[in-house]
């Protein structure tokens, strides 16, 4: 222990767990000595899970795309709320399971557990690199089953119908129609990327938005950068509108794509106008079921969405055949009340 020349009182010790020499300060001795001691007390305890989470999410914050940080960050507010003020050595496999058990009795999708499971996952192996546990709690516990995914269904053909008539109304659910892109995919169409000669789509970019501000990324995979037919109705519309190379296609002056704000009231009015319901998720969706109609195989037509996993498209193509087996039970059932009168 020495006293600075500022009067106060300083003190080292080597902290055991990293093996770096922290430094401690007081006004007088006796304020000195109980800070090492609160500090021993804590190491004996352990760090506290919330301490090791702040840390970890100060580490992994800036490797994170813009739009993932607000899922991981729901996570650890929800994990700091039940083991934030537990030390992290103290956490167990039954914890950790009660925990993520609450989640599927509340109905929680699978998908949601899973994400919070991995997030504390991430936190665990943290805390083993940084020596606060020697052991990860979540390596051995299976994620508890949630509510099945919410099914999506392609757009009502009745809505098809108004989508293809509406063009002059908005461009945006036409091309969504008519390729099967992603909504961020679509606003970040530019004229440049519409190969009229070749009747393609190059599809190579996507908006994504923080607050309202657009952005524009890369695909996150190899499959999301691709090639999409530019089928003959919106080739039409497209060519009456044609623009300079850089200018975005859906956007309000050329520069820049559509704010979310800006979209959102766009998609309204156009739903009020048109009267249709379904969503641009959906529009997606009818695309491939009118590709899979035109017997396109389940890998072209994953090849065409830009899905990393084919099991993604058989699940559309699943849908895509119960319903073609039901139209087509309905169309015997009657062949075969005709043939009896």
């Amino acid at each position: 222990m020495k006293r600075r020349t500022d009067g106060r009182f300083q003190k080292s010790i080597i902290d055991q767990r990293t093996g770096n020499r922290l430094y401690f300060y007081g006004k007088t001795e006796k304020e000195l000595n109980q800070k090492i001691l609160q500090f021993s007390r804590e190491q004996c305890a352990g760090r506290l899970f919330r301490t090791v989470s702040d840390e970890w999410w100060n580490e992994i914050y800036d490797t994170l795309a813009s739009q993932s940080i607000r899922g991981y960050e729901n996570a650890k507010k929800q994990a700091d709320a039940e083991f934030g003020k537990i030390p992290i050595q103290q956490i167990k496999p039954r914890n950790v399971i009660l925990y993520l058990n609450r989640f599927a009795k509340q109905q929680y999708a699978q998908k949601t557990i899973e994400h919070h499971r991995m997030v504390l996952n991430l936190i665990f192996k943290h805390a083993i690199v940084e020596n606060d546990i020697d052991a990860n709690p979540c390596s051995a516990i299976r994620t508890p089953k949630g509510s099945s995914r919410k099914k999506v269904t392609a757009a009502s053909p009745e809505d098809e119908l108004k989508i293809q008539q509406s063009a002059d109304i908005w461009l945006f659910p036409f091309i969504a129609i008519y390729t099967g892109m992603r909504k961020g995919e679509i606003l970040a169409l530019q004229w440049k990327d519409i190969l009229f000669d070749e009747n393609l789509i190059c599809v190579t970019k996507s908006v994504y938005h923080v607050g309202d501000r657009p952005y524009i990324k890369q695909p996150k995979t190899a499959a999301g950068e691709r090639f999409v037919p530019l089928l003959a109705p919106l080739k039409e519309e497209l060519w009456k509108r044609k623009g300079s190379a850089e200018a975005f296609i859906i956007s309000d002056d050329g520069k820049a794509p559509l704010t979310n704000r800006r979209y959102i009231t766009t998609m309204s009015r156009y739903k009020q106008q048109t009267g249709i319901t379904c969503t641009a998720h959906q529009m997606r969706h009818s695309f491939a079921t009118n590709a899979f109609e035109m017997n396109l195989s389940p890998k072209a037509v994953q090849g065409l969405l830009g899905h990393k996993q084919l099991s993604t498209t058989m699940d559309i193509y699943t849908d895509f055949r119960k319903r073609t087996a039901i139209a087509a039970t309905q169309f015997l059932n009657e062949k075969l009340e005709n043939v009896k009168k």
